[in-house]
């Protein structure tokens, strides 16, 4: 029980990283998504299970902060889940594709800011490629450049 509570304490930390600090460090309209890579992480430690429930819960807070009712909650809960799924497939195939951390974590937050334009796009009923370019690309290569910053100094 103590493991779960120190996950969801570890999940508010860094919820509120993103909001207080992260978020805030904009580039021409891409910011790093930490919360993303804390995902990523949860659900490659602990499974799919976590991480939907972890995405579930991290993105009900993000789209409280933010206004977005229902998007962050839906695409970290799919993210999660699908994070989770893939890392547990041990196949030959899978590791060829999936070399290291930084080249997963470029995919998958690739895919999430592409789910996550989407349904902004959505939402909002607008087309502009301003937020294609800002989330897609920046927002993706902002967060890969985060997740190998956090590998180096992992690693030391």
């Amino acid at each position: 029980m103590s493991r779960v509570l120190n996950l969801i304490l570890a999940g508010a930390v860094v919820v509120l990283l993103q909001w207080l600090f992260f978020g805030r460090l904009e580039i021409w309209g891409a910011y790093p998504d930490v919360v993303l890579l804390f995902l990523i992480w949860l659900a490659v430690r602990h499974g799919r299970v976590y991480g939907a429930v972890g995405g579930f819960l991290v993105g009900f807070a993000l789209d409280a902060i933010y206004g977005l009712w229902g998007i962050q909650m839906f695409v970290k809960t799919l993210m999660g889940f699908l994070v989770g799924l893939v890392a547990n497939i041990r196949s030959e195939v899978m590791e060829k594709l999936i070399l290291r951390a930084v080249e997963a974590t470029l995919v998958t937050t690739l895919v999430h800011n592409a789910i996550l334009v989407l349904f902004v796009m959505l939402q909002s009923g607008t087309g502009r490629g301003s937020l294609v370019w800002a989330i897609c690309v920046g927002g993706t290569l902002y967060t890969t450049f985060v997740a190998f910053l956090l590998s180096v100094f992992r690693s030391r």
